[in-house]
């Protein structure tokens, strides 16, 4: 796959941190770079020969098909901290910082309204294409400025509130247990191993769990009903889009001035995305109105109702950004989070003796209550972050001119903040190369954590801009891993030395046909 325009980054979802005890804050030598009494112009900023990037990129060139992060990373190698990615095939220019100060500098002047323009593919379809459904509403992904405020302020409270999950816990127990039935259907009755295309069943999984929550309902996508041919379009379409979008949106393309085959497939894919999600959206509404008419006692916490109250129109865009912007992530990281746990059984053990003590019952439905009592889980799904970063960092436009390493850097000025790149730092982790959970609970002794630089850990972003999906995530992959965890031993008996590539986001380049093994208890 063609690199050429990876300069485009995002992750589109850019969290707490903290190392082991015996680790202090420890700062860049950089650090004192912003203090310069005299600031460099923008233009001595290291960077690249145009041309000889775009050779490199070609076909035989040092970055042919290279990730993002392998790209940023020899770069880094080259010219420092801090280099320009030049423009290239139509997109802009993108100042790259990886010291820790300039990343925190971008933050606090990012302004009320945090600017980053991740999917034009998707903005020009919602603003130029499909205005008469998305009007004024285009969704977070988006809309921008004083638009996104708005929208975001409005959904805030549901989004981002702890009670608002509280009724999601039973079902999402329930797709889990039907996980787990389809894991022990599915594997090898003598190797234990499950087939080489179990991530199309975690994809499943995890599309199921979202689908819940975005539009109160179960697809059946795990074993039940694979043939509904509205979950199967919802589940396609969903896939689609976050492919194509790679390809229009941060590959070299020219549809903004020619209508390309990939733009005419993208339009056609939105279509029916969008034709699905409307039906989907109605029928819940229908069906929640014919309860309510029938004197039945409606669920008024779910987010799709409470959402519903305040724009039906909202309601259906914010569950497709759902599913677009949560799916393919969260999938990766359960696969990532069961890699870790396979390549370290010590911390699989330790991990189901917590999970045992809270479920022992294999069978058994969480709830909230159940779930604060689980803090290695919390620490196994941190850690699992910190090995294997979902995309190489966060994309920011500057609202105003900064000064970063002791350069002018004028507003609007593009920006990948490097912040993933620095999760297997030694400056910042004690043996960063090892998975160690521990070093993000309180010593059993003093009761204290440790500290590092926050802006070393951003897995969910910063600011009012982060990512609005974070506790959504949070419940599905700590109820997803702690029923696997209860009732099956993991491992992995492949090669694992290099499981991802990160483009933009991660993306998974093994095949994962794990071993479960049942527990007995």
């Amino acid at each position: 796959m063609n690199s050429l325009s990876r300069a485009r980054f995002l992750v589109a979802s850019a969290g707490p941190v903290r190392s082991l005890r015996s680790v202090s804050i420890l700062v860049q030598p950089q650090d004192k770079s912003n203090t310069h009494d005299q600031v460099k112009p923008f233009s001595d900023i290291p960077r690249p020969n145009k041309l000889k990037t775009m050779r490199a990129f070609m076909p035989g060139g040092e970055f042919y098909d290279a990730s993002v992060s392998d790209y940023t990373s020899k770069l880094r190698e080259r010219y420092g901290d801090i280099f320009m990615i030049p423009a290239l095939f139509g997109f802009e220019e993108v100042l790259t910082v990886y010291n820790t100060k300039d990343i925190e500098m971008v933050f606090r002047n990012e302004g009320l309204w945090p600017r980053r323009s991740v999917f034009p593919s998707i903005e020009y379809f919602r603003n130029k294409v499909r205005p008469d459904v998305y009007g004024e509403i285009p969704g977070l992904i988006a809309s921008h400025d004083e638009q996104w405020a708005k929208l975001r302020t409005a959904i805030n409270p549901i989004f981002m509130q702890p009670k608002g999950l509280k009724v999601y816990y039973e079902p999402l127990s329930n797709i889990n247990n039907e996980f787990i039935e389809r894991i022990r259907e599915i594997r090898d009755p003598k190797t234990l191993e499950v087939p080489e295309n179990f991530m199309d069943e975690m994809n499943r999984a995890i599309f199921e769990s979202l689908a819940l929550v975005a539009f109160d309902r179960r697809m059946g996508l795990i074993s039940n009903n694979k043939d509904n041919e509205d979950a199967q379009v919802l589940f396609q379409t969903t896939r689609d889009i976050f492919q194509l979008s790679y390809k229009l949106d941060f590959q070299p393309s020219i549809w903004k001035m020619v209508s390309t085959p990939t733009y005419r497939r993208m339009i056609s894919v939105l279509n029916e995305n969008l034709r699905v999600s409307q039906k989907l959206i109605q029928e819940t509404q229908d069906e929640l109105e014919k309860r309510r008419q029938a004197g039945e006692q409606v669920n008024s916490y779910s987010m799709l109702e409470r959402m519903m109250e305040i724009d039906p129109k909202m309601a259906m865009i914010m569950s497709m950004d759902a599913l677009l912007a949560g799916f393919d992530a969260t999938s990766n990281l359960l696969a990532a989070v069961l890699l870790c746990l396979s390549n370290n059984p010590e911390k699989q053990l330790k991990l189901r003796e917590e999970v045992l003590r809270v479920l022992p019952n294999k069978d058994g439905l969480l709830n909230e209550e159940l779930m604060k009592d689980m803090p290695y889980l919390r620490a196994v799904i941190k850690e699992s972050l910190r090995f294997y970063p979902n995309g190489p960092g966060t994309l920011r436009v500057c609202p105003k001119d900064v000064t970063l390493s002791g350069y002018n850097v004028p507003k609007g000025t593009n920006v990948l903040l490097s912040i993933n790149s620095l999760t297997r730092d030694s400056t910042f982790y004690y043996q960063p190369n090892d998975f160690l959970p521990e070093r993000w609970l309180r010593d059993p002794e003093t009761g204290k954590k440790d500290k590092v630089n926050p802006f070393t850990y951003l897995p969910f972003g910063f600011g009012p801009r982060m990512c609005i999906g974070k506790r959504i995530v949070d419940l599905e992959m700590e109820t997803t891993v702690s029923k696997l965890i209860r009732n099956f031993h993991v491992e992995f008996n492949r090669d694992s030395s290099k499981p991802f590539k990160n483009h933009f986001l991660q993306e998974a380049i093994i095949s994962f046909p794990f071993k479960f093994t049942d527990i007995d208890k």
